[in-house]
């Protein structure tokens, strides 16, 4: 007995030097150990998209009392059923957000994309728990919105409780939140280059090696939990499609070129009814409700509005809906799309984006066919394709949707109309709406319409050398020798690579000196706090106020870019503000000159 407690006592003794040292390995200040954590990160976005779905089915069970398809689902509820239940899940969803918002005391949640691009990379649990939850009972209601912008903010707020967790300095905290994001896309579409490149594309708008490489690792070990561990399988049942002859690539780029110019105005509709929502003042549950009421009163005539339209796709690609439904189908689901986004439903665009897609499309195709009879192509093909460019056209990331629609079919034969499509789409579409695309608002960070040109100016003339640099390897000795007798309330640290790694009090420094309460043989990377939030060079100067303002600080270090941050300098608060002042006496003097 007393020789296996031994033993078990080597053992457990070799599992924590084991763990200690996968640790110290994966440690945050070398990209190389963030691998690591981009795996596990990936791990925990597949997880949270299965507990997303289960609660998604949970919910719509007590709702409707059925967890098959939603569509299937309208289909066997009486008329009256169909306007009650979603207006119904529209009262409990605003009545959630109603009580969320009082009880956080915020009236706006930071998004994941805002905490990657401007942010701080901290995101708020209760915050995204909230929005979840919301978001169960609009879309297991029917809500004619897509599940993977809560399920992509779950995962995003896992990543980032991992990072905080760990102590993760900022420019990696922002790069553990990506990860996250990136998991999320792909547990949601089972797409992890597509998850990854999104990301990159849209949200990092970099696709270097030292950002993308643990993007693609936490993507793909999420797709392969979700897939190959869980169970779970490709969203869209894509048959093998037949393309057609070669001459008809120049019909795939003319599909490209409609849709570019459909896109503009779908995202035109979505903002002019946002803002017809907000102007009624309405509290969020009657809000709610309206939106739902809306869904639930097209569904009577046009079942397939409900949900995200996953299996009315697929019905498209397997050509089983008479096309005089889908035509149908195609303006009622953009006006359920645009009155549940417009309500304020915790959502996703994207997966409403792929249905308009994919109707414009097989219309397109039902069109060519009226006019040629003997075109050899299916009408799956140009659904399939549609749906790429629809996306390219609508989130100005051909890329991405190049790879999503590949990921789904598994087709080479895809790749150069949808190259077309999506390439000739995002390019008609950039023509419009000064090139914003669906993201434009999370990645700008401000509110609907604040579009004021004093926002214009970047952030690099105010750029100063900051007061006081220290290298994290130096002793604390050395340290104390160069501090100003006063002054120089904090020191950025940097690495051998001249890379800010944290920040140092240097007021408590000296209290301690004096207190004699300090070794001074430690290192400054023994007593450093973690870097503050960063800005950079191209940031313009509203973005950095509102970082300014959040975090409350009087200077903030500005960097070369948030995945390299090389130290270039900082700005003081009171030189932003300067300047923001200097630029609205600008435009005043402007608008009142004759």
């Amino acid at each position: 007995m007393d020789a296996i407690l031994q033993f078990a006592s080597q053992l457990l003794d070799r599992a924590r030097r084991l763990l200690r040292t996968v640790l110290h390995a994966a440690k945050h200040e070398q990209l190389g150990g963030i691998v690591f954590w981009a795996a596990l990160i990936g791990i925990c976005g597949a997880f949270t998209g299965v507990a997303f779905r289960a609660s998604l089915r949970l919910v719509q069970q007590l709702l409707t009392g059925s967890t098959a398809g939603l569509v299937e689902t309208a289909k066997l509820l009486p008329w009256w059923a169909r306007i009650i239940v979603p207006t119904v899940g529209g009262v409990c969803a605003g009545a959630l957000l109603w009580g969320g918002h009082r009880v956080l005391r915020t009236a706006r949640i930071v998004d994941y994309m805002e905490a990657v691009a401007v942010g701080n990379g901290q995101l708020s649990s209760r915050a995204a728990l909230l929005q979840a939850s919301s978001s169960f009972f609009t879309i297991g209601s029917g809500g004619s919105i897509g599940r993977e912008g809560p399920l992509v903010q779950l995962a995003a707020t896992v990543a980032s409780k991992v990072g905080q967790w760990t102590q993760a300095p900022v420019p990696r905290l922002r790069l553990l939140v990506a990860c996250g994001a990136a998991a999320g896309i792909a547990a949601a579409y089972n797409a992890p280059i597509a998850g990854a490149l999104f990301v990159a594309e849209v949200v990092l708008g970099s696709i270097a090696m030292e950002s993308f490489g643990p993007l693609i690792v936490s993507s793909v070990v999420s797709d392969a939990t979700t897939r190959h561990f869980l169970g779970y399988g490709p969203v869209y049942q894509v048959p093998h499609i037949n393309f057609g002859d070669a001459w008809e690539l120049a019909l795939y780029a003319l599909l490209g070129v409609l849709l570019g110019h459909a896109a503009p105005p779908y995202l035109a509709l979505l903002d002019r009814v946002r803002v017809w929502f907000k102007r009624l003042h309405w509290s969020p549950p009657v809000t709610l409700a309206l939106g739902g009421l809306i869904v639930g009163v097209i569904s009577v005539g046009v079942p397939q509005v409900w949900g995200n339209g996953y299996s009315v796709v697929n019905d498209i690609l397997n050509d089983k809906l008479a096309i005089q439904l889908l035509a149908f189908a195609l303006v009622a689901k953009l006006v359920s799309t645009a009155a549940s986004i417009g309500s304020g439903a915790n959502g996703g665009i994207l997966t409403p984006t792929l249905f308009m897609g994919a109707a414009f499309g097989a219309l397109f195709r039902d069109t060519l066919h009226f006019v040629d009879p003997h075109l050899h192509s299916q009408l799956a093909a140009y659904a399939v394709v549609g749906m790429g460019g629809f996306l390219a056209a609508t989130t100005h990331a051909p890329l991405t949707s190049i790879l999503l629609i590949f990921e789904m079919t598994l087709d080479y034969e895809v790749v150069l109309p949808l190259m077309l499509a999506c390439v000739t789409g995002h390019y008609v579409a950039r023509i419009y709406r000064r090139g914003e695309s669906v993201y434009t608002r999370s990645l700008k960070s401000k509110g609907p319409g604040d579009d004021d040109e004093w926002r214009l100016r970047q952030i690099a003339p105010l750029i100063r050398a900051p007061a006081l640099l220290l290298q994290r390897d130096a002793p604390l000795g050395q340290v104390l020798r160069r501090l100003p007798a006063r002054g120089a309330g904090s020191a950025y640290v940097l690495d051998s690579q001249d890379q800010l790694v944290g920040q140092l009090d240097l007021q408590a420094l000296r209290r301690q000196a004096r207190a004699r309460q300090l070794d001074k043989s430690v290192s400054v990377a023994e007593v450093m706090q973690s870097a503050p939030p960063v800005l950079t060079p191209e940031m313009l100067l509203g973005d950095a106020l509102d970082v300014f303002l959040a975090h409350r600080c009087k200077q903030l270090p500005v960097v070369s870019g948030h995945w390299s941050p090389v130290l270039l300098g900082e700005v003081w608060r009171h030189d932003l503000l300067l300047a923001l002042q200097e630029r609205i006496a600008e435009r005043v003097d402007r608008l009142a000159a004759p």
